[in-house]
């Protein structure tokens, strides 16, 4: 693979990345956990539709595309539910709550980098990872459902801020 090429896909994915930072904060403006259930769900299915689609140059460049923009659609939906959150439950907090939810990020990157590495390494090999990380974003996807659930149960009474 040429450095050239390489540089193509990386900008590929970085415009992907960038367009779904913007319209993820669209799409979660009005309804934050209803707009992170429809990204995790999606970016499960390109994750598992990942591991199909590696064979073939064409669809991997799409596929990662997807991924890119999927990956980051999610990050303005959580920063604002944590914040929309704090604000209601702790109004001082919302600083911290916001860093808060930022250092979750990057610790999930670490995490997600370690699961990948133990993958890799293992029987299962390279191939493994989409799916293996689809199996990771399904897990984000039931907490973030079981969360909204939650948002949802009326407050007990004599519990204020």
């Amino acid at each position: 693979m040429t450095f050239t090429f390489l540089a193509s896909i990386l900008v590929l994915y970085g415009a992907a990345i960038a367009v779904g930072n913007l319209a993820g904060g669209r799409i979660a403006d009005r309804n934050p956990v209803r707009a992170l259930i429809g990204l995790f769900a999606l970016q499960a299915l390109i994750l598992f539709i990942f591991t199909f689609t590696v064979a073939s140059p064409v669809w991997t460049l799409i596929t990662l595309a997807a991924l890119g923009f999927l990956s980051f659609a999610n990050v303005p939906g959580l920063q604002i539910y944590v914040v929309e959150f704090a604000k209601q439950h702790r109004p001082g907090a919302v600083d911290v709550a916001s860093a808060l939810n930022i250092a979750a990020f990057n610790l999930g990157i670490a995490f997600g980098a370690w699961v990948g590495g133990l993958v890799v390494s293992s029987p299962l090999g390279l191939g493994a990872t989409p799916w293996v990380g689809a199996v990771l974003v399904a897990v984000a996807l039931v907490l973030t459902i079981w969360s909204g659930t939650l948002d949802r149960r009326p407050e007990p009474v004599g519990q204020h801020a």
